[in-house]
């Protein structure tokens, strides 16, 4: 359940950032503490430039967008809005106070790290159009995202050993695969050709003598 103070304290250490302009060893072990992966994910997106800030003339109309590793999402700051999944299933019930999408955008914003497109007010219509586009839910992963799964799947057994399939798909849902169902990663886990990944009364686990 999130703290009330979160969002406050979250607010203060982007405000600190953007006052040093540099995200501190403090700050690191504050963000890594109260948003685990979501952090991690957040700072790598951000590394990797996929937050933009789109300007609109002559309206002065702003809509930042944030690049996720399945489609793009559109980031409301002042409402602390994402319109990716996590928001709708897990911010909104007050399991955790941000996805990784907003706290990449805070982040972004406070560390003036964002591209910014310059557009007319004609394309705004074209854009948003884009954006509410929901991607058809039965389209399969690339061999890259699949072993990007099974990459990070096998991170975590080999920090906690034994884990339900539950725990797995929210730790990567966490980190972006929004859409990966329960069947979709059992499946992928027990595909993998190396053979890393076993099942035994409902624990999964890493096999390391492979």
């Amino acid at each position: 359940m999130v703290k009330p103070s979160e969002e406050s304290e979250f607010d203060l250490v982007c405000k600190e950032i953007q006052k040093n302009g540099y995200v501190t060893n403090n700050h690191k072990e504050w963000l890594t503490h109260n948003f685990g992966i979501r952090f991690l994910t957040a700072s790598q997106t951000l590394q990797e430039g996929k937050i933009k800030k789109y300007v609109f003339t002559p309206s002065g109309r702003i809509l930042w967008i944030v690049t996720g590793k399945e489609r793009n999402y559109q980031i409301l700051p002042k409402a602390n809005f994402c319109s990716c999944f996590d928001f709708y299933f897990r911010v909104i019930n007050h399991e955790t106070i941000f996805c990784y999408h907003l706290i990449a955008q805070n982040l972004a914003d406070a560390l003036n790290k964002y591209d910014v497109i310059d557009e007319s007010d004609t394309s705004f219509a074209r854009l948003m159009n884009e954006l509410l586009m929901f991607p058809d839910q039965k389209r399969k992963l690339t061999i890259a995202k699949i072993e990007e799964v099974r990459k990070v799947a096998s991170e975590i057994l080999f920090k906690k050993k034994e884990v339900v399939i539950s725990t797995l798909l929210e730790t990567l849902r966490e980190g972006g695969f929004e859409r990966l169902t329960t069947r979709h990663l059992v499946n992928i886990l027990k595909s993998d050709k190396a053979k890393r990944f076993k099942c035994i009364n409902g624990l999964w686990t890493l096999l390391f003598d492979q």
